[in-house]
């Protein structure tokens, strides 16, 4: 009678620990409409502005191969960095304003100046520093380059091999410069909210750090890694009080 007690007691003791513990699917599964979580809508562009300190290459290209060769060397073309005074100096043409500018608005400036010499000229420019950061509990870590104009979180965190089962997917957050000032940026990724706020586009040079769980050992994405759970937990906790 002891004995069942006791089987009665530890059962219902790792059951608890599994209840605090297991992952189920409504925690990870993501564009979900949660209850109460709502976020303010944003004008939603995903594009870039440039600032001060930003390295940008510029490639022009001519009939002319002397003209060409000031701006391309190879197939690569040449970095250029953005002053404290928010301009770029680049053969014929100094004293370019780019800051606040987007890559497309910045590439039309450009090319307009540059006609005014090159009446041919054709410009491409890229941001050199055009990439994303992931830390905390990702599959992988690191810097990430942008791979289309327009990036979304979902978009990012793939390239980042998606969040780890141990991630807190109810508070991710991005560090992102706003006006110079570092802002940190706290949301629910499962929230389908995300999708018209601030957060749903990531810029570049913003940092996404995913923190991690308390809680969670063991994943439940359906009825049968359920039952699966329940059934080798239930024989684990019998060998070991059978072995006592």
């Amino acid at each position: 009678m002891m004995k069942h007690k006791n089987i009665i007691y530890y059962i219902i003791i790792f059951f608890s620990v599994l209840s605090v513990s297991c992952i189920t699917n409504r925690s990870t599964r993501y564009l979900q409409h949660i209850k109460g979580v709502s976020y303010a809508k944003a004008v939603i562009t995903g594009d870039y502005k440039i600032k001060v300190n930003d390295e940008i290459t510029i490639l022009v290209y001519s009939v002319n191969a002397e003209v060409s060769s000031l701006f391309v060397s190879g197939t690569q073309g040449y970095t250029y960095l953005v002053f404290s005074d928010g301009t770029i100096d680049i053969p014929f043409v100094h004293k370019i304003k780019v800051e606040g500018l987007t890559v497309r608005e910045a590439t039309n400036e450009i090319e307009r100046r540059l006609k005014e010499y090159i009446p041919d000229a054709e410009t491409k420019i890229g941001l050199v520093n055009e990439v994303f950061y992931v830390i905390g509990d990702g599959n992988k870590k690191g810097a990430f380059p942008f791979y289309k104009e327009q990036l979304n979180i979902f978009e990012a965190l793939a390239l980042a091999g998606d969040l780890n089962q141990n991630a807190n997917t109810k508070k991710v957050m991005i560090i992102r410069e706003i006006n110079n000032k570092k802002n940190i940026m706290e949301f629910d990724l499962r929230s389908d909210a995300i999708v018209d706020s601030e957060y749903y586009y990531v810029l570049p040079n913003d940092i996404i750090y995913l923190s991690r769980s308390k809680k969670g050992f063991y994943n439940i994405t359906s009825f049968s890694s359920f039952v699966g759970m329940i059934s080798s937990s239930l024989t684990f906790v019998l060998l070991v009080l059978n072995h006592k």
